[in-house]
């Protein structure tokens, strides 16, 4: 549960940061953000793994890893959407 609330705090923060950011790297400050995140979610899905196949407490330890991977699909599609054109 510690983990959970962690990994929401850095993912919800990232997104804060990046909006109160008057940096000019404020993109470094949301990925330095989102890779807490990513590091939480990584150390959910490990002691997801201890929970017996199939309850709730395993598949849902699986969504923070899912949403990273989904973030970091659509970052690399912006990235490479910007330099195709």
């Amino acid at each position: 549960m510690a983990l959970g609330a962690l990994w929401l705090m850095a993912f919800s923060y990232a997104f804060v940061a990046y909006s109160n950011t008057h940096f000019e790297w404020k993109h470094g400050v949301y990925l330095g953000w989102q890779g807490i995140a990513g590091i939480a979610a990584v150390a959910i899905y490990g002691v997801g793994l201890a929970w017996e196949k199939g309850s709730a407490a395993r598949r849902l330890s699986r969504l923070p890893v899912i949403m990273a991977i989904l973030q970091i699909l659509a970052i690399a599609a912006v990235f490479i959407w910007a330099f195709a054109f």
